[in-house]
C-alpha cells in the first residue's frame, strides 16, 4: 500500500531522508539543513523503525525472535497481555501466545486460528503460501500456553475469543499496511467465521477450511451423510472390520492396548483402558474418512485378517492413545466448548450398538466440571443468520467425502462469498486440489481481496516443499463422554 507523502514536494526529500539507515547525528545535520535548522518546528518522534522495535512497541506485546528454518521467513513468539473477560478490561489477565512468520511489512497477513494450541508454530499454512504472506498463529484461549490459572471457564466462549482476534489484529495492523485474511482448518475455520460475525470489517476477507457449524448435542445430521461417503465396498470393509474387533476380537485389541499402555507409559485413569479400546473402535469409520480417504481403501483389514493386522489398522486410523489421560487434558477446553456453545455430531456407527459394552456414563469423567448447559439458539443459530444474511467475503473450502461436511455452512444471501468442494477430499481438503474451474473462482476472490495473484506451489511436490502439521485429534471418547451430560 502506497502512502501519498503530507506536506507536498518541499517536505518530501526530508522525510525521505529519513528512510536512510544514517548514524542520529548525521541524519539530524542533514535534515536540519534542508528543513529550515533549529529554527523550525521540531519533528515528532516517528517512533521506532525496526521490526521488533515497531512490535515491542505495541499495547501489551511481548517478542520473542526464534530461530526457523521456513525459508524467506523470520520468526518471533509474541505473547499479548489478554483480560480473561474483555468486559471487565481491569480484571485478571492471562499471557496468549501468537507465533508471526516475518516476510515483508508490505506483503498481505494471514491470520490463522488454529482452534486448539498453537500447533503451526512457524510452519505456513496454504493461504499463506498461496499469497506469499506474513503469518500469525494464534493460539485459542483456555489452550496450550494461552490458559488462566485459574481457568474460570464461563469466559471461554466465541465472543470472548472473538474479543482477542480482534485486539491481536488492532495492534498488528499498526506496523503491516496490508490487507489481512483469517483462515483456519476446522475449528481454527469455525473460530475465523466467529470473529468475523463479530468484527466484520476487522480484515479483508476469510477463508475458512473444513469449518462444520452443529445445531445440537449432539447434531443428527451427521450419520446419513456418514452413510453416503466414499465406495459401498470401501464403507462395508470398514464396518466389517470394526464388527470383527468388537464381537470377536475385544480381548485381542485390549491386550494390545495395555501392553502398549505399559511401554509408552500411557495412563488411562479419566477413562478405563477398555472404554477407550471400544471408543476407538466405535469411531473407526469417522477416523478413516477424515483423516484417511478414498486412496487408503485397498489398506482396510478384511475381517479374517490376524489379530495384529487388525491392531495394526486400528492403531494407526483410531489409536486408542488419543484417548489417554494426557490426550484428555489436552482437550479440556474443546470439551467444554463441544457442550457449552459448538454443539458437535452424532458419529453414527449404530450398527455397532449390539457389541457395545460400556455406558455413556463410562465416559463422563473424561469432562471437565462443570459443563454447562448447552443452547444452540443462543450461540451457533446467531452464527448461521449471520452468515446467510450479513455474511461478506467468506470462501469456504470442504472435502466431499469428510464426515464433518455432513454439517457445512450455508451462504444464504452473503455477498461476495463462495463456497467450494474438493472432489473425493478428506478432512485435508485444500484450495490447490480443487476442480479448475472452482480453483480459479477461489483464486479471483482472494485476488481481489489481496492484491495479490495467488500462486499454486511447485508440482509435483518435492521433498523441500512445506508440510502442514496434522490437526490435533480429538479423543474418540468424546462424543459418548458428552452424551452422558444430555
Amino acid at each position: 500500500m502506497n502512502a501519498s507523502v503530507p506536506g507536498g514536494p518541499g517536505v518530501a526529500p526530508c522525510l525521505e531522508m529519513k528512510r536512510v539507515p544514517f548514524v542520529l547525528g548525521a541524519w539530524l545535520a542533514v535534515c536540519g539543513a534542508a528543513c529550515g535548522g533549529d529554527d523550525g518546528p521540531a519533528m515528532p518522534d516517528a517512533g521506532p523503525t525496526d521490526l521488533v522495535g515497531k512490535l515491542e512497541a505495541l499495547d501489551g506485546v511481548s517478542v520473542q525472535e526464534t530461530p526457523t528454518s521456513t525459508a524467506g521467513y523470520t520468526f518471533y513468539v509474541l505473547r499479548f497481555t489478554q483480560p480473561v473477560d474483555h468486559e471487565d478490561p481491569d480484571g485478571p489477565s492471562f499471557e496468549q501466545r501468537v507465533s508471526l512468520l516475518h516476510k515483508d511489512e508490505a506483503a498481505p497477513m494471514v491470520a490463522l486460528t488454529s482452534g486448539y494450541w498453537d500447533y503451526y508454530v512457524d510452519n505456513t499454512y496454504e493461504l499463506t503460501r498461496l499469497l506469499r504472506a506474513n503469518q500469525i498463529s494464534i493460539e485459542h484461549r483456555f489452550f496450550g500456553e494461552s490458559r488462566p490459572e485459574p481457568a474460570d471457564w464461563t469466559k471461554l466462549t466465541i465472543r470472548q475469543m472473538a474479543d482477542d482476534e480482534h485486539r491481536i489484529i488492532t495492534e498488528l495492523r499498526k506496523v503491516y499496511p496490508g490487507a489481512f485474511l483469517t483462515t483456519g482448518g476446522s475449528k481454527g475455520g469455525m473460530t475465523a467465521v466467529y470473529h468475523r460475525r463479530f468484527y466484520p470489517g476487522d480484515v479483508d476477507g476469510t477463508v475458512p477450511y473444513v469449518a462444520p457449524i452443529s445445531f445440537g448435542a449432539p447434531d443428527p445430521r451427521y450419520p446419513a451423510f456418514l452413510d453416503s461417503i466414499g465406495t459401498a465396498s470401501c464403507r462395508n470393509a470398514l464396518r466389517a472390520a470394526a464388527t470383527e474387533m468388537l464381537q470377536n476380537r475385544r480381548a485381542a485389541m485390549l491386550s494390545r492396548a495395555q501392553s502398549q499402555a505399559s511401554s509408552g507409559g500411557h495412563a488411562y485413569t479419566r477413562i478405563q483402558i477398555g472404554a477407550a479400546v471400544e471408543g476407538s473402535i466405535a469411531s473407526l469409520e469417522w477416523a478413516f474418512w477424515q483423516y484417511f480417504g478414498a486412496p487408503f481403501c485397498g489398506q482396510v483389514p478384511a475381517p479374517t485378517a490376524t489379530d495384529d493386522g487388525l491392531w495394526d489398522f486400528l492403531d494407526r486410523v483410531a489409536p486408542v492413545t488419543d484417548s489417554d489421560d494426557d490426550q484428555i487434558a489436552a482437550f479440556e477446553a474443546y470439551y467444554y466448548q463441544a457442550y457449552a456453545q459448538l454443539g458437535y455430531p452424532d458419529a453414527g456407527a449404530a450398527y455397532l450398538d449390539p457389541y457395545l459394552m460400556y455406558s455413556d456414563a463410562d465416559y463422563e469423567t473424561a469432562l471437565p466440571t462443570p459443563v454447562p448447559a448447552y443452547d444452540a439458539a443462543a450461540a451457533m443459530r446467531d452464527i448461521d443468520t449471520w452468515v446467510k444474511t450479513e455474511g461478506t467475503r467468506l470462501l469456504f473450502v470442504y472435502g466431499e467425502w469428510d464426515p464433518w461436511t455432513g454439517g457445512p455452512f450455508e451462504l444464504g444471501a452473503a455477498t461476495d462469498s463462495l463456497l467450494v468442494v474438493q472432489p473425493q477430499g478428506s478432512h485435508g481438503a485444500r484450495m490447490s486440489r480443487l476442480a479448475a474451474a472452482d480453483r480459479d473462482a477461489a483464486f479471483a476472490k482472494l485476488a481481489a481481496w489481496s492484491g495479490v495473484t495467488p500462486m499454486l506451489p511447485p508440482q509435483p511436490r518435492t521433498a523441500e516443499a512445506p508440510r502442514e502439521p496434522r490437526e490435533p485429534r480429538v479423543p474418540p471418547v468424546m462424543v459418548r463422554a458428552l452424551r452422558a451430560r444430555r
